[in-house]
């Protein structure tokens, strides 16, 4: 599952993201709203954000994509932890609240409880070909067979099955398998993590005979479609 994080104290977020990871999910970093709504062009399947931020509160934000009709859970991390701070941000649109400092296990709690509360209302599965994902447990399945999948397989498959038959950009896939570490640094292994990534899945995905192909679109990206007979 992918998430964002919005936090502007850079040591505090590398935590984050690094725990987050640990955990299995794809986990991307920003630090200010401006970023924030950049990166909110793509899908994610949770939100993370402080509210006091460079450029203004995140309330702001959240706001602002639920009146867009924008149901991503929003996890708000705040030093502001009165009783009334909490009520302002779960009227402002938050799903929950969690007042720092806090330690990384309740985050962690308090992510997948979000996550499990609202997975009904989204959706557990992506399907296309015979190729189901079920996207609470990251399990998947081909033919009506359990496939075992490994963590970085099942973010590249969530990626491209939430836009199947539409590109997905190479810059999104990277992001959401690397987060930051994948920088370009001019190495072959930086350039060629995301192609060998994408083997590895069209790998799993023959072995399995599935009816589900990935196409490469030179320069832009991939996109995943049913195999047409």
């Amino acid at each position: 599952m992918r998430i964002l994080v919005i936090e502007d104290e850079k040591s505090l977020a590398g935590l984050m993201e690094q725990t987050l990871r640990q955990h299995g999910y794809a986990a991307q970093v920003v630090h200010t709203l401006a970023e924030a709504r950049h990166a909110l062009a793509q899908p994610f399947d949770a939100v993370i954000s402080d509210r006091r931020l460079p450029d203004g509160d995140g309330l702001d934000l959240v706001k602002e994509l639920r009146a867009a009709g924008n149901g991503v859970p929003i996890l708000m991390l705040t030093a502001l932890g009165l009783p009334k701070d909490r009520v302002t941000g779960l009227e402002a649109g938050a799903d929950d609240y969690l007042g720092k400092p806090f330690s990384l296990f309740e985050l962690m709690a308090r992510v997948k409880a979000l996550l499990r509360r609202t997975a009904g209302a989204k959706g557990l599965q992506l399907e296309a070909g015979n190729v189901v994902l079920d996207t609470l447990h990251d399990t998947v399945k081909i033919g009506g067979k359990p496939a075992l999948f490994g963590k970085r397989e099942v973010v590249l498959l969530r990626h491209l099955l939430q836009r199947a038959g539409e590109v997905v950009g190479k810059d999104v896939l990277e992001q959401a398998l690397y987060g930051n570490s994948n920088k370009e640094d001019g190495s072959s292994d930086s350039r060629n993590a995301l192609e060998v990534a994408v083997h590895r899945l069209r790998k799993l995905l023959e072995s399995h005979h599935a009816t589900l192909e990935i196409i490469t679109v030179r320069g832009v990206g991939y996109l995943a479609d049913e195999i047409k007979t």
